[in-house]
């Protein structure tokens, strides 16, 4: 357990690690790829090290040099393995390495830790189906999944939208590959639609060609190949959003030497919620200046664009001035933890009067009070409501090295801007 040292100024200047979303998607793509891929700035986390780990047992040779990926590609034909291959705790590789191992020969099996084997699979494992893919549930629609190689004839594959845009990422990616063309029809409204816009972004910049129609359809021709790339991670949005909302909280400037505002992902957009809230924006170059504001002001907003930044709005909407209503999160409930739910537990510990719907939470600051914060094995839940300790003493956090999943050096970053953590 640790308890963050509340601090009188916050001025500070620091850079963030390469974006773990951008890294997921192109490990699957460089490992796919004709030729040998460079990717700089890689981030150095739990998600990555699993896929990395999981791709070698594909055959894919994979090499680390300081922060920079040498991926040779597969052409296509990833290896057969004999290894079962876990996830650990990470979504994202479970519904992505599905595709490696379905255009791989013969039967993998794919496991993870107690939380991923409780979040549900169905829709995807159902439109995997449609394309020819056979796949076995050993657990009532999710993991642990056996699923038998070889047997991606392609075709037209329908999806729900409102699960997880990584459902429709995950079939994109291999979608090249398949015997046949493929056609994804997205049925209702898609969820983390920027999301999917990354992927397929990332994918054009590796050669494929994607048609489609909106969000409702998308067609992608078989027998296309990835090409090699080299590629400088750009950095991390949602991990950088932690600091934005520490100017604001506190209030105080954070300077981000290393962001990219033109960058397509989907975080990115927390900005215009801080403007909303009274924090004052200057870019130069690649640096972004963040200004917290004398008053916050509570704000509306639909996150379902931005979902790995609900929690940190909900540290800044406890010093907010009124009340904070977060819509769009139905899909959190299968996160890392039950993001709606348990986030609303520890905020009432702090003291918060929450309100919960099926699609949205509405805070209304109080006093904030000392507390012991669970953050459920979730990194993002721990990162975020560390920062409430940035102004009330008493902040403790318990498993705190959860946050290993996506940022390792979160709290030595929390230390470089001039805050103060001890073990208790």
């Amino acid at each position: 357990m640790i308890e963050i040292t509340p601090i009188k100024k916050l001025d500070a200047e620091i850079s963030m690690p390469g974006s773990k979303y951008i890294a997921n998607r192109l490990l699957i793509i460089c490992a796919l790829a004709d030729g040998t891929s460079v990717l700089s700035n890689a981030p150095n986390n739990d998600d990555i090290n699993n896929a990395i780990a999981a791709l070698r047992n594909f055959g894919v040779e994979i090499k680390k040099i300081k922060n920079s990926l040498i991926i040779k590609g597969t052409k296509g034909k990833p290896k057969q393995t004999k290894k079962e291959i876990d996830v650990g705790d990470s979504g994202t590789l479970l519904r992505f390495i599905i595709g490696i191992a379905a255009l791989a020969e013969g039967q993998t099996k794919i496991f993870g830790s107690k939380r991923i084997c409780e979040r549900p699979m169905r829709n995807l494992l159902d439109s995997l189906h449609d394309l020819g893919i056979k796949i076995e549930s050993l657990n009532d629609g999710c993991a642990p999944l056996i699923i038998h190689g070889g047997t991606f004839k392609g075709g037209t594959a329908k999806i729900s939208g409102n699960v997880s845009s990584q459902f429709i990422s995950s079939l994109l990616l291999i979608a090249p590959f398949a015997q046949k063309d493929v056609e994804i029809i997205v049925e209702g409204n898609l969820v983390s639609r920027g999301y999917v816009d990354l992927t397929i972004d990332l994918m054009k910049k590796a050669g494929i060609d994607i048609k489609r129609k909106g969000y409702k359809q998308f067609k992608i021709k078989s027998r296309q190949i990835y090409k090699q790339v080299k590629i400088d991670i750009p950095a991390d949005w949602a991990s950088a959003n932690y600091f934005l909302a520490a100017a604001a909280i506190m209030p105080g400037i954070i300077r981000i030497r290393n962001i990219n505002m033109q960058s397509n992902q989907p975080e990115s957009q927390f900005v215009n919620v801080l403007k909303k809230i009274g924090c004052s924006i200057k870019v130069k170059n690649e640096s972004l200046t963040v200004k917290g504001p004398k008053i916050l002001s509570a704000v509306e907003a639909d996150m379902s664009t931005m979902p790995d930044s609900v929690q940190t709005l909900c540290a800044v909407a406890l010093f907010s001035r009124g009340t904070t209503k977060i819509t769009g999160i139905s899909n959190l409930k299968y996160k890392e933890s039950d993001r709606i739910n348990d986030t609303a537990k520890e905020l009432r510990k702090l003291g918060a009067d929450i309100v919960i719907n099926k699609d949205s939470l509405a805070i209304r600051n109080n006093k904030v009070n000392p507390a012991v914060i669970d953050p459920h094995n979730d990194h993002r839940m721990a990162m975020s409501l560390a920062l409430v300790g940035l102004k009330i003493r008493g902040i403790k956090i318990n498993q705190p090295e959860c946050v290993s999943k996506s940022f390792p050096g979160f709290w030595n970053k929390m230390k470089e801007v001039g805050i103060k953590i001890k073990n208790v």
